[in-house]
């Protein structure tokens, strides 16, 4: 969605679209999703980017109202000024929206820091993400790849094709390699089709999202893979792209925690099935404690000692050979038989109860394992989430979407401090990733000197500090999870998100604090 001769078109489109628009407010109705809204003469318009490095993309969508709550607002400095110019840098994925005040809005489309920046006179001055860590910087530059002019056709087609030219989509080579049978040409023939290609990207796009998600400029003569829509502009393209990302991405997360669910309940159930047929076993001990219970009470008129653990006699039952039997201490023989007597019953009642239920968890067992297989076969947001409906009662009799279960799925520990939420990390990637997915208003707290959880004061719009008693009780929670749990009281810091940042090439959970805040208080489990 984002390689450079998809922006070459978007460019041109976006000039035909905003140009003389004002710039109304940009507002992040999602997590690294940024909505910029726009006002013409004659309609509303509503750019969207998406800063996510896994669906990096730039669009114009349809109108729609934004979003009044949970939300926050960026470049006020934008209000009412118009668009005077779209621009992409030569040769690479820079794409600016100019203004009349002379400020610009430059979309960085690559890498792991995608982002929108706020640029005045080279100098960023305001970003979507991470701003305070950029502020002040030099704006990002234009870096052309490096083009060869030949090539020895010693190497792979792919890295012939791309030293050739750097720019060409990377992920669509392997098939158009194939379908061409570039590894069976000559030099020439390799640099006449690198040529034919990018002429193709050039001057002839076809725009297209293929059955697999990806979009492609080059048409089914030149790429021929299956297409899931054909498009008159590359705009429309992304936004479908786009759209079809994130749908693969909401069903492979929901999609991963029902399997990993399901899979539990799987091996739960085949264990249980497993253990229920061995209670034959339960016979078993019950005729050997009914056996030693008689042997103990034909010999009730013995004397033991409170001390002894064992007595040894005859077994009348197989001719008399000498058997040992096992003594509960304190208890006379009589007293010792009566124990045996218990146990036996016992041990019947459990293979009643086993044979009783054998056949309900081997129906269960059947019917989790073709829940699973059914699973595997679903490859629809829509259709999954109809199949969980469908399957709705025996899921929930299962135990998933209970609060365990959720807990369990969940990359962090949740839970509610009055009207706050609080979530604690469970491990060090968990900390870490706890602490990207923090905003910069949230509160950041940790046990001071000690390792343990990363915990987060969900603040949503809010610049402020919760109250002092919402900052002690996740306090307390942070220093349970933490070396400092076995402690009477134990300082914890806390401080904004944006105070905290972790080094490059740090490990996981390492972060830097620049400014702090410590109280004292007692480890408290969360309920």
């Amino acid at each position: 969605m984002n390689n450079y001769y998809t922006l070459i078109y978007l460019n041109r489109e976006l000039n035909g679209n905003i140009l003389g628009s004002k710039f109304q407010f940009a507002i992040s109705p999602h997590k690294d999703v940024l909505e910029c809204y726009m006002q013409t003469k004659a309609a509303e318009k509503r750019l969207i980017v998406s800063t996510n490095p896994a669906e990096t993309a730039l669009f114009l969508d349809d109108y729609r109202p934004p979003k009044k709550r949970n939300v926050l607002e960026f470049f006020k400095q934008l209000e009412n000024q118009q668009i005077v110019k779209v621009s992409l840098a030569e040769y690479d994925r820079l794409l600016s929206v100019h203004f009349e005040n002379g400020m610009q809005l430059l979309f960085k489309l690559f890498g792991s820091d995608v982002n929108a920046l706020l640029v005045e006179d080279g100098v960023i001055i305001d970003a979507f993400k991470h701003p305070e860590d950029i502020k002040g910087e030099p704006a990002p530059q234009p870096q052309a790849p490096s083009f060869a002019d030949d090539i020895t056709g010693k190497a792979k087609p792919k890295n012939e094709l791309t030293k050739l030219n750097p720019l060409l989509p990377r992920n669509l080579l392997p098939p158009l390699i194939k379908q061409h049978d570039v590894g069976e040409m000559n030099v020439e023939q390799t640099k006449r089709f690198a040529q034919k290609i990018t002429n193709a990207l050039l001057h002839d796009p076809h725009p297209r999202v293929l059955k697999n998600g990806d979009l492609c400029l080059w048409s089914k003569q030149i790429l021929n893979l299956p297409t899931e829509k054909s498009f008159e502009s590359v705009n429309n393209a992304i936004r479908f792209a786009y759209r079809e990302a994130v749908h693969l991405r909401r069903l492979h997360n929901k999609k991963e925690r029902l399997t990993e669910f399901l899979e539990r309940s799987v091996r739960k159930k085949q264990a249980q099935y497993q253990q229920l047929k061995q209670a034959d076993k339960s016979l078993d001990r019950a005729d050997e404690y009914e056996k030693y219970g008689h042997l103990l009470m034909a010999n009730a008129h013995e004397t033991i000692t409170p001390d002894d653990e064992e007595f040894k006699t005859v077994n009348f039952y197989e001719n008399n050979e000498p058997v040992t039997i096992p003594l509960k201490k304190g208890l006379t023989i009589s007293e010792n038989a009566e124990h045996y007597y218990k146990k036996a019953k016992s041990s019947r009642k459990s293979y009643q109860k086993a044979k009783e239920r054998t056949p309900t968890v081997k129906k269960e067992k059947e019917q989790v394992e073709a829940l699973a297989s059914e699973l595997t076969k679903i490859d629809r947001l829509y259709d999954l989430d109809k199949w969980i409906k469908d399957h709705s009662e025996t899921l929930e009799r299962l135990g998933y979407g209970t609060e365990d279960q959720g807990q369990a799925e969940s990359p962090f520990r949740k839970f509610k401090v009055g009207k706050y939420e609080v979530w604690i990390g469970k491990n060090a990637k968990s900390n870490d990733k706890l602490t990207s997915h923090a905003h910069k208003e949230d509160i950041w707290l940790h046990a001071r000197g000690v390792a343990g959880s990363h915990v987060v004061i969900r603040m949503g719009n809010e610049k402020s500090f919760p109250p002092r008693k919402i900052i002690l009780h996740a306090a307390s929670y942070a220093a349970y999870y933490s070396k400092a749990k076995g402690m009477k009281t134990a300082p914890v810091m806390y401080t904004k998100q944006k105070y905290v940042r972790k080094p490059k090439g740090a490990p996981p959970g390492a972060v830097v604090v620049e400014r702090e805040e410590v109280e004292m208080v007692p480890p408290i489990k969360p309920s």
